[in-house]
C-alpha cells in the first residue's frame, strides 16, 4: 500500500514490487487478482496496476465515518425499539376495543 500511495497517478509496476519485496510475482498476481475482483484497483497491462478504490491516505476519514455509522446505528435502534414499543401499545389498545362486550357488535 506504502508504494501505491508513492506511484505516480496509482500506477505500480508488478516487475518492481516482486524485486523490492523479494517476493515471487506468482503471490502479487494473487492478491491482484483478489483486488481486482473487488475493483479497488485495474489491471492497465500484464505487469501494471492502477489503484482506482478510494483514497490510500484515508485512514482517518474511514474512522470518522465509521464512528458516524456507530452513531447512526444507536439512533436507530433507539428508534427501532421506541416504534416497537408504540406497535405493541397499539396492538394492545386494539385488542381491549374488541374485548369489551358494548363493541361485540361492531365487528369491523
Amino acid at each position: 500500500m506504502d508504494m501505491l500511495q508513492a506511484a505516480p497517478e496509482g500506477i505500480l509496476d508488478l516487475n518492481n514490487v516482486a524485486r523490492t519485496l523479494g517476493v515471487r510475482k506468482r503471490r502479487l498476481y494473487d492478491i491482484t487478482n483478489v483486488l481486482d475482483g473487488i475493483e479497488l484497483i485495474q489491471k492497465r497491462t500484464k505487469n501494471h496496476i492502477q489503484w482506482v478504490g478510494s483514497s490510500l491516505g484515508s485512514g482517518l476519514k474511514c474512522e470518522m465515518k465509521k464512528h458516524e455509522l456507530k452513531n447512526e446505528l444507536m439512533d436507530l435502534t433507539a428508534m427501532e425499539e421506541a416504534l416497537d414499543e408504540v406497535i405493541k401499545d397499539c396492538a394492545h389498545q386494539l385488542f381491549q376495543l374488541t374485548d369489551q362486550n358494548e363493541n361485540a357488535k361492531y365487528p369491523f
